[in-house]
């Protein structure tokens, strides 16, 4: 059964969370609200679809921006994103956890925890969930990635290494997506 009332669901992320460079960067972004109004979809358009599927009642948002990590989203856009008191909200991060320091998951920690506490003020229910970028070819099989010399496999455990380490830095995140 549908839900009497829709909850609302904020993505925030980068270039993987809507997806740049296929088609579903585009996808149903008439089912979504791009807080940016850039016209993206993305995942957030294909889990409204699946949630509309499943007969669940959301209101789908996204504040997204290419190449950066929560702590950008954190110095520009706490206006769009503090504009009202989500019920659950996705955060996604930088790909190499910091592009400075690929591999380091300070800055992904103290901005994911900073933004856990800034949205449980504005709604002290709200669901934060951090959702895990996946290894990188250009990170791992070129002699200038970070990753260079080790496995792919490697990269996928730094990297969620470093989002484990983020989510327990609060009791506020309740999860890591894979």
């Amino acid at each position: 059964a549908t839900n009497a009332f829709a909850e609302s669901i904020l993505f925030v992320g980068n270039s993987f969370t809507y997806g740049w460079g296929s088609p579903v960067r585009f996808y149903r972004a008439d089912s979504v609200t791009d807080l940016n109004r850039q016209g993206n979809g993305g995942v957030p358009a294909l889990f409204k679809s699946f949630a509309d599927q499943a007969g669940l009642n959301y209101d789908v948002y996204l504040e997204t921006q290419p190449g950066v990590g929560i702590d950008w989203h954190i110095e520009n856009k706490l206006g769009a994103i503090g504009q009202r008191q989500w019920d659950t909200v996705v955060l996604h991060g930088y790909s190499t956890l910091d592009p400075k320091k690929p591999g380091d998951p300070a800055v992904l920690t103290s901005s994911a925890k900073a933004m856990a506490e800034f949205l449980h003020s504005k709604n002290p229910a709200v669901g934060v969930h951090l959702m895990t970028t996946w290894p990188r070819a250009d990170q791992t099989y070129d002699p200038k990635g970070a990753w260079y010399g080790k496995s792919i496999e490697a990269m996928a455990h730094d990297v969620r290494s470093g989002y484990d380490k983020a989510a327990a830095s609060t009791p506020i995140i309740k999860s890591v997506i894979p």
